[in-house]
């Protein structure tokens, strides 16, 4: 190597460029290149006379460290930040930084198949956990869908993994890509599904059979315990834990903002791995089938027993119904509006407004007139009978004579 060559690749280490990399752009192998890169920083380059710079990722190491210590493990999410705090390097020496502070993680093999336009979307749902306000840890779920050909990415995070939750993020997703794919390929998580004997034969959840309908799309599930086979939403779920999660937020809805923006500004315009084109520029070569002119109303519905205290269980929660209905199996429709319905042979005998869980919901209507003595049953006794005792029945002079201390004759 020259002279000319090393100060070449002295100066491109100075900027950041790892030894791997000029390695790959000068041709020579790594020793060699450690080699100049040492002679510098030992102060034994006869030109230079001086000891190598400092990285200029030094002075945000500290803050790597620590977004690397509250989960941040994504480098081009730490790369976006420390540049809006002046960082003017490349990404790679950020990576070498990055990479013996990472937890061990072992890696799947797994069998990628591509799909055309419009032929295909790819569901899941994920757990988030963070802390509150008061220190208490809790859940948020991430719904979210990519389409399986431009890798176009929905993302919304809802307070629970219900049916009722799951299908309105559905809906909004299909909303956001303004159409329908011809097939959704989903877990086998109940809300969804019945059962799924892994040979094809899938039982679907009679509410979610009724969206498909109505939206006009095929619902596939994956093979038990083979949720790989949902590779281009698995890593997405990751993408989103890894590029999104965790942040910092006040509410639901300032959550869900967040993540618009980053969807929008970062998602979905970075270049993807897989098909290295952006998925918004792969998107209009998508073809999807149109939406209904009509959103469908969503209404989770299920069967319960009125239990002895004239009260039905629902999503961890009470409601009251007459006590008329007890050990009765009623049915119970959950609207997305707000509003729990109760109903008997047609009829609605019951409504309330849904409360969160664990609360009670009750109208003392439902317990007018209620049976204080409900008679209870025998069990198969037979219940004796008891007379009056067998007495010898005198004349009334009898007793006179008794008082008087007369004898008996």
């Amino acid at each position: 190597m020259t002279e000319s060559e090393k100060m070449e690749v002295r100066r491109m280490y100075q900027e950041g460029v790892s030894i791997s990399e000029l390695s790959r752009r000068t041709g020579h192998d790594r020793k060699t290149i450690r080699k100049v890169v040492q002679e510098q920083e030992d102060g034994n380059n006869p030109l230079s006379g001086t000891k190598r710079k400092g990285s200029k990722l030094d002075p945000y190491k500290p803050y790597v460290e620590q977004r690397m210590r509250f989960g941040v493990l994504n480098a081009e999410r730490i790369l976006r930040e420390i540049r809006e705090q002046g960082y003017t390097g490349g990404i790679t020496v950020l990576r070498e930084f990055m990479h013996p502070l990472r937890p061990v993680v072992s890696a799947k093999a797994t069998v990628r198949f591509e799909t055309g336009p419009g032929e295909q979307a790819q569901i899941d749902l994920g757990a988030f956990p963070y802390v509150d306000a008061e220190g208490n840890r809790r859940t948020l779920w991430c719904f979210a869908m990519v389409l399986s050909y431009s890798r176009m990415l929905y993302l919304e995070f809802i307070k629970a993994s219900d049916q009722l939750h799951i299908l309105q993020a559905l809906r909004n997703a299909l909303e956001f890509f303004d159409g329908v794919p011809k097939t959704i390929l989903s877990d086998n998580c109940a809300p969804l599904v019945l059962s799924n004997d892994g040979h094809g034969h899938v039982e679907w959840q009679p509410a979610y059979l009724d969206f498909v309908k109505y939206y006009g799309f095929v619902p596939k599930a994956c093979k038990p315990y083979r949720s790989r086979t949902k590779g281009k939403i698995e890593r997405p779920i990751r993408y989103i834990r890894d590029s999104f999660w965790p942040t910092a937020f006040v509410d639901l809805a300032d959550v869900n903002q967040q993540a618009v923006i980053w969807r929008d500004t970062v998602a979905n315009i970075r270049i993807h791995g897989t098909t290295h084109e952006r998925p918004q520029s792969r998107f209009p070569d998508e073809k999807l089938q149109r939406l209904p002119k009509h959103r469908y109303l969503l209404a989770y519905s299920a069967l319960r027993k009125v239990l002895n205290d004239c009260r039905i269980s629902w999503n961890a929660s009470l409601y009251s119904v007459p006590w008329q209905y007890v050990g009765k199996n009623v049915l119970v429709r959950a609207f997305e509006t707000g509003r729990l319905q109760i109903e008997y042979g047609g009829q609605v005998i019951a409504e309330h407004s849904l409360v969160d869980k664990h609360q009670v919901s009750s109208n003392p209507e439902h317990v007018k007139g209620i049976p204080m003595d409900t008679p209870r049953h025998s069990r198969g006794k037979v219940a004796g009978l008891q007379v009056e005792p067998d007495v010898e029945q005198r004349d009334l002079d009898v007793y006179e004579q008794i008082a008087s201390g007369g004898q008996l004759q």
